[in-house]
């Protein structure tokens, strides 16, 4: 059939328009968080406004976003519910985060530190089960506003159903076990239910399993017995050499979904003597502790540790097996946070495997001097950190994909970070990769955190012998000052990492590892006792395509770098008084900028 003109015209037009409209439902479907993460780290910066994994309740909603491509000149943002402008983040000090930020640069010896941007918001005072449109606006210097992405939709919960634990015979005075009756608590609920252990409570028990589906608030205080035997439970049995159970676990089985962990008070896990908490920032402290020190100077920790080696454990093994403060697995859709606080584990306070999608948003996890005591040892797919403190014995944020031939072939990568507006104190290394790599660590977006006396900002390790690496990493936008814990190197790059207490052997992986396709750049750095930046490749596996642009370096020793390749340092300033800042060894195809 032969078409006129006309129609010819007409069904063009028609195309055009439907083109139009599937390129506007593309650009407007919300990003899930995978999918934000991993765009974000292989271009400039992503855009768009999401709701982080189950980042709101009946009362509240937490937005975050990205921030455009082209952010140097904006100032702060508006936020706009349902059309009306509501707040915005210039005065924003809602986080558990913001004072102590705002802290850091009222200080005038930090008047030259990069300024970082705080780009999520929580809208509260909402109505139950009610949607609204958020739209985020950003503002320039010169106070202009210009639109930076598409609004999104989000409805808030229902009111939960609450289970308060006094009701099924929980005493909480912190000496009578109330084990049974949380238990009994936890298995009375049910999905979208609200377990709460209520305020002004100290309630005292061994290991606890969750259900998926359900809120666990803690509100009081809830206190790790100190009697190994309370973490042996028959229908979770662990070997005799495996870590025991932690004081709060949650096995999933992909059927059931989502976990929320929150509330106002306390989990302590009653691992370590205390000492006096730090001054200016009250964050607890530990007695020293380690495998030389556990029977002086820990409770449950130590009582852990004599169990297992009257069960003939060598002393390296039986110190391996202290439990973690929360052990979650198998579950889609977890959510700590909204000022709850993590103290005092055993050994690491939270331990995520085989998850996807977990959210850290306002956590305060202190853990300081725990042995082992990482904030987050993560071994799953897709982690946002935003509004949290961490002040660890170890690790912060700690990235393990395995070790060996083994989890080479087998196991997943770890996959999809996003850490941002967060304040890191003292640690071994804020965002970690490793030592554990051989399945990969890759697509983390560090951005516009504060950190103080951590250990390092980045710090990447592994061995010869774990195989993998990581890659495609982002860090930008951060302060770091004191960067004197642990090893003291603003940022690491070792494939060289020893450990000392590790009792478990593998077969080598096939491949040797690596670090690639990273980039670090706006971030000032005051004071470390090491060097500004250490890269110690292998002989057959060269560290490749790592930059750094615009970082100043104060108080600081110079780079050591070797094994190194197609990589570049542009606009790096070091301290007039460091004559030679780079030493560069056994490397190709690397260029400094003459700063």
């Amino acid at each position: 059939m032969k078409l006129s003109l006309k129609s010819k015209l007409s069904i063009i037009l028609l195309l055009i328009i439907s083109l139009g409209t599937c390129l506007y439902f593309f650009n407007s479907h919300p990003k899930t968080q995978d999918e934000a993460v991993k765009e974000s780290t292989n271009v400039a910066a992503a855009q768009g406004l999401i709701v982080p994994t189950l980042a709101y309740s009946e009362s509240s909603i937490t937005l975050a976003w990205y921030k455009p491509n082209n952010y140097a000149d904006i100032s702060y943002y508006n936020i706009y519910k349902d059309g009306k402008l509501i707040g915005d983040t210039k005065n924003y000090s809602a986080s558990p985060s913001a004072s102590l930020i705002n802290n850091f640069y009222n200080a005038a010896d930090n008047s030259s530190a990069v300024k970082i941007s705080q780009h999520n918001y929580t809208v509260t005072n909402l109505k139950p089960n009610t949607p609204y449109t958020f739209t985020v606006k950003a503002v320039d210097t010169g106070g202009l506003e210009k639109s930076i992405g598409l609004s999104v939709v989000q409805r808030t919960s229902n009111s939960p159903k609450i289970f308060d634990v006094t009701k099924y015979g929980a005493i909480g005075d912190g000496k009578t076990i109330d084990t049974k009756a949380i238990q009994k608590t936890i298995d009375a609920s049910y999905a979208g239910g609200e377990v709460l252990l209520p305020s002004g409570k100290t309630f005292k028990s061994g290991a606890i399993w969750l259900k998926p589906g359900v809120i666990f608030k803690v509100d009081g205080t809830l206190l790790g017995s100190d009697n190994p035997k309370d973490y042996i439970n028959s229908k979770h049995p662990t070997k005799k050499d495996e870590k025991d159970n932690a004081l709060i676990n949650c096995i999933g089985d992909k059927k059931i979904k989502d976990l929320k962990i929150i509330g106002s008070g306390t989990i302590d896990g009653n691992g370590w003597k205390q000492g006096n908490s730090e001054i200016g920032t009250n964050f607890p402290n530990s007695l020293n502790s380690s495998l030389a020190t556990v029977e002086e100077n820990g409770i449950l920790a130590a009582n852990q540790f004599k169990l297992s080696k009257d069960k003939g454990l060598s002393k390296i093994k039986a110190y391996s097996t202290r439990s973690d403060l929360v052990s979650v697995s198998h579950v889609d859709n977890v959510y700590f946070g909204d000022g709850l606080s993590f103290e005092n584990p055993s050994q690491q306070t939270i331990g995520i495997s085989d998850c996807n999608n977990v959210v850290l948003n306002g956590a305060l996890i202190k853990t300081f001097d725990c042995s082992n005591g990482d904030g987050i040892d993560f071994n799953s797919q897709g982690l946002t950190v935003l509004n949290s403190v961490f002040d660890t014995g170890d690790d912060d944020i700690n990235f393990t994909a395995g070790k060996g031939a083994d989890a080479e072939g087998k196991r997943k990568p770890v996959d999809s970070v996003w850490i941002f507006d967060n304040y890191f104190g003292r640690g071994h290394g804020a965002v970690v990769a490793g030592s554990n790599t051989a399945a990969w660590i890759e697509n983390i977006l560090a951005e516009d955190n504060v950190l103080d006396g951590t250990g390092a900002g980045l710090r990447c390790k592994t061995a010869s012998y774990i195989g993998g690496g990581a890659k495609d990493i982002i860090f930008r936008d951060s302060a770091l000052k004191n960067i004197n814990d642990g090893e003291g190197e603003p940022f690491i790059f070792t494939s060289n990492y020893t450990n000392s207490t590790e009792s478990e052997k593998v077969q080598p992986a096939k491949s040797l590892p690596v670090f690639k396709d990273i980039s670090v750049y706006n971030c000032s750095v005051d004071g470390s006792k090491n060097s500004a930046i250490f890269i110690d490749g292998l002989k057959n596996s060269y560290d490749e395509n790592i930059n750094f642009k615009d970082i100043t370096f104060k108080n600081t020793k110079p780079a050591k770098i070797e094994y190194l390749k197609n990589s570049s340092f542009k606009n790096i300033i070091f301290s007039k008084n460091i004559k030679n800042p780079w030493q560069i060894t056994s490397s190709f195809d690397v260029s400094v900028d003459p700063k």
